[in-house]
């Protein structure tokens, strides 16, 4: 747990469904979105992309999943899994700690956007690559 605090202390980045943060007051209706994507047939399409963003990052990386207890390199099958039983209660998130580039995604059931704490030049390349080929962005998250 000391490394998941130090690490929620490092620079954020998120991997998003939108290119920037939706401003306050701008007369949008991000939250209806939200809302409808998180709560409808269109979370599964969401959840796949969640899926595959995390598998292809366990291709280049080791991982630690913390879904109750660590679990050490995860099968692909226990990430999909986890995904899904947080998104069908709608609570939850699951910790990803990469040891080795000292980084760590997070993903909560009611965020349109997966977090990245800490990644590295070569990690942030990557991110954007994949991101963008599951037609995501990923971008510095806003204080």
């Amino acid at each position: 747990m000391s490394d998941i605090n130090r690490l929620l202390e490092k620079p954020c980045f998120i991997i998003d469904f939108l290119p920037r943060q939706v401003p306050e007051n701008c007369g949008g209706q991000f939250f209806k979105v939200e809302h409808y994507l998180l709560n409808n047939y269109e979370r599964y399409g969401l959840r796949d992309k969640y899926i595959r963003i995390i598998l292809k990052l366990m291709c280049y990386y080791r991982v630690s999943v913390r879904w109750g207890e660590w679990i050490e390199q995860p099968a692909p099958e226990q990430i999909a899994d986890i995904i899904d039983k947080i998104m069908c209660n709608h609570s939850g998130w699951m910790d990803v700690l990469f040891p080795d580039k000292d980084a760590l995604l997070q993903f909560e059931w009611d965020c349109m956007s997966l977090s990245v704490y800490n990644p590295d030049e070569e990690m942030r390349e990557l991110l954007e690559q994949i991101a963008w080929s599951e037609g995501m962005f990923f971008r510095k998250a806003t204080e």
